[in-house]
Formats: structure tokens, sequence, C-alpha cells
């Protein structure tokens, strides 16, 4: 088994308290990411059925390009805040 450590000895070597702000702030930018990520899987998703199903390739390819297109606009306008 793991040892465990050993209690603090003074109170100097306690850790801090949780930083509940940072916490806040990763949490919003997981649930922007995962946004992004769902939109971006639709997008791919709608490009394979103009690929395959619907017989429109050209369609198909500018969703396609729509993705690092929009890529870089979300990172262009996130460095602009």
């Amino acid at each position: 088994m793991a040892k465990k450590p050993a209690p603090p000895k003074n109170v100097d070597e306690i850790p801090p308290a949780m930083d509940y702000a940072q916490h806040e702030a990763t949490y919003r930018g997981f649930l922007q990411l995962t946004k992004y990520a769902i939109a971006a899987l639709l997008l791919l998703l709608l490009a394979l059925y103009c690929f395959i199903e619907a017989g429109q390739p050209i369609l198909g390819t500018l969703l396609l390009l729509a993705i690092p297109a929009g890529a870089v606009g979300l990172v262009v306008r996130g460095s602009r805040r």
C-alpha cells in the first residue's frame, strides 16, 4: 500500500483553501470548449451527409472549411478581449 503523508506539524504547513474564482473560470472555459466541440461535430456530420448521401460535394467542402475558419475566428475574437 502507498504510504500516507504525515500530518502537518504546525499551522503553516496546512495547504491554503481552494481558489473558487479560478475553479469557476476553469469550469466556464470547459463549458465553452464543449459547446464549440459540439458545434464542430455537427458541422462535420452535416458535411459528411452532403458528401455521401446528398451528392453535394461543393457544399460538403464548404462546411468542412467552415470548421477551421470558425476556430481561427474564435481565437482572433478571444485575443481582442
